[in-house]
């Protein structure tokens, strides 16, 4: 940590030697801005120009164009320049799917419906070369404002949907330094099959990049000569706190993106509707599902998309069908699907619908933190590092870019010695329980996560103790590697099985002043339950026979008792008693062996 505080030292030191105007530090994710002062100059004159494509298909709409300045940038490329003279100071805008940002912006369909093929979105990275750093594209689209009512109809923001990216011989640029090379705009293009059929109306695409290097992916916006933004530009970013006006000071902006595709009359086809499950079912159960839908009008043929949400795949195309039989579904998973009805010449594709499916039922979840509340079901303790500086509960905005996966939000449970201050330490533990598993014989502990480690030193643990923490057993450990966005299941059935007091704790080692753990989501669960809680047990044996006789108070799923046998070898069965199913009265059995050899 005090090596990356030293070298941005050394960086603004360069800045006040040189007296040349450089770009600020990205120093948060939501906006690449320049923080320097308007040298007063000459700025180049330049001149607007549509930003180019291949055109293999028909450019059905364009959004804005970026390119200010035509061959005038580093090595005879354009350049995209941000007119600080016009008090404007932002060269993009945060999109990464690493920090949760995305944008929005809006285009309309007037006259002839559009069969879309194609999205190009634009993004870069400070610091690349001319190759693409991007690897990751994800997107949907709304019947309306995303902030205001509109739905999706298609996409998501889990699938990447990246087809091919490569610069598009542009940089973003400050007016006053147009030959600047170190944001090289990317073009980033999905391409869709079957294309979309969207008929007049206005609608909104939402989009986010992911990368190779850690400055954004940024969003530079639609950039006009003389201008501090596009005509009636209304361009949304999406941060942890929710939807916000894309502004640059206080001018919203517009983003640059084009559609492809072909215009034409409507497809004759029908959307399908009356998906069953419900969209938005939960407790699902895992098998013995039909899914079934109404297909629209002049539907001949039916493909058929499902999966876990985020990764639909093809099960179905053919003639048309309004059922499908799905297969064993996982416990407590989000699945999607949606048609695509289709006639011999074109085809409309429906909305993504979604269901989740039931709890486990033999798992009795003990304990689940979300961190939306306090504390008070968590003991903090510090081991050593530095005072007050532990396990600590933060709500966005967070102190530093934790990285989550998308199930967390909200509160989370950050060990975070880079909030502390340098020269701080931390050692610290997040400790829950106790819980009874006296009646299960495995469990789990299953969490949210993000893992930023500075060096080899940093670590993290997960813990368990069944002695009133005497001592204490690690059952998932993180070491002196990053592990970032994951959702983790350590199991501790080997000490917790059959014990009446478990203890679970999350400790965290930060030597020196690095970076974090944050974890969220946490659950506790145990499973695979006795069935019975037996209460008395006597053995008698008299001449030959052999009574058993055993009390039970409670009794769960229970088929029954093999009473087994050994005659010093191996034990075999040799009956079955009957049990009582599920019940909280007390039983009594009773078993005589007449047949041991005395």
């Amino acid at each position: 940590m005090l090596k990356i505080f030293q070298s941005i030292l050394f960086m603004v030191l360069l800045v006040f030697l040189s007296t040349s105007i450089v770009s600020a530090q990205e120093l948060n994710s939501q906006k690449d801005s320049y923080t320097g002062h308007y040298v007063k100059q000459d700025v180049p004159r330049g001149q607007n120009i549509p930003t180019p494509y291949n055109p293999d298909l028909v450019q059905l709409y364009d959004n804005g164009p970026m390119i200010t300045h035509p061959g005038g940038g580093g090595g005879g490329n354009d350049a995209s320049a941000l007119q600080t003279a016009l008090g404007l100071g932002t060269y993009g805008w945060g999109a990464q799917i690493s920090a949760g940002n995305s944008m929005a912006d809006d285009f309309t369909i007037s006259g002839s419906a559009w069969d879309i093929n194609e999205f190009h979105f634009y993004a870069y990275q400070t610091g690349s070369t001319t190759t693409s750093t991007i690897n990751d594209l994800r997107f949907q689209i709304y019947n309306g404002p995303p902030n205001a009512g509109g739905t999706v109809i298609f996409g998501d923001m889990t699938t990447n949907r990246l087809t091919s990216t490569n610069w598009t011989n542009i940089y973003r640029v400050l007016d006053t330094d147009l030959l600047n090379t170190q944001r090289p705009i990317m073009r980033v293009v999905a391409q869709i099959t079957p294309a979309i059929n969207l008929g007049p109306g206005t609608y909104w695409v939402e989009f986010q990049f992911g990368g190779t290097l850690s400055s954004g992916p940024w969003a530079p916006p639609v950039t006009i000569l003389g201008q501090t933004n596009k005509p009636g530009a209304n361009g949304l970013q999406k941060t942890s706190t929710g939807w916000a006006a894309a502004l640059d000071g206080t001018f919203q902006q517009d983003f640059p993106f084009l559609v492809f595709g072909n215009s034409g009359p409507p497809c004759p086809v029908g959307l399908p509707s009356n998906p069953n499950p419900p969209d938005g079912a939960t407790g699902v159960p895992i098998s013995g599902n039909t899914a079934t839908w109404t297909n629209g009008a002049g539907t001949t043929q039916v493909e058929l998309w499902f999966g876990p949400q985020g990764n639909l795949t093809q099960v179905y195309t053919g003639p048309a069908i309004s059922s499908f039989a799905l297969p064993t579904l996982s416990y407590v998973t989000t699945y999607g699907w949606y048609v695509i009805c289709k006639n011999d010449t074109c085809g409309v594709t429906g909305p993504t619908w979604t269901f989740t499916t039931m709890q486990d039922p033999n798992l009795n979840c003990v304990f689940l933190d979300n961190f939306e509340g306090g504390l008070t079901a968590w003991t903090i303790e510090n081991l050593g590092g530095t005072t007050g500086c532990v396990w600590t509960q933060y709500f966005p905005p967070y102190p530093n870019l934790y990285t989550m996966p998308a199930t967390s939000s909200g509160g989370v449970l950050a060990a975070d010695v880079d909030e502390c201050g340098s020269g701080s330490t931390l050692n610290s533990t997040a400790q829950i329980g106790p819980f009874d598993a006296s009646l299960f014989q495995q469990g789990y502990v299953k969490f949210d996560q993000d893992f930023n480690a500075f060096d080899a030193d940093d670590a993290c643990y997960v813990e368990v103790s069944n002695d009133g923490g005497t001592t204490w057993n690690i059952i998932w450990s993180q070491i002196g590697v990053d592990l970032r966005a994951t959702t983790e299941q350590a199991d501790m059935s080997l000490y917790s099985n059959q014990q009446p007091a478990v203890l679970v704790r999350f400790r965290s080692v930060q030597p020196g002043w690095d970076w974090w753990w944050t974890i969220d989501n946490v659950e506790v669960c145990l499973f695979d339950a006795i069935p019975v809680e037996l209460t008395s047990f006597i053995a008698t044996a008299d001449y030959g026979l052999v009574e058993l006789n055993w009390i039970t108070s409670t009794e769960t799923n229970n088929r029954g008792f093999e009473v087994q046998r050994s005659a010093g070898g191996e034990f075999e069965t040799i009956a079955f008693v009957e049990g009582h199913g599920t019940t909280t009265e007390v039983q009594a059995y009773n078993y005589i062996d007449r047949n041991v050899n005395v």
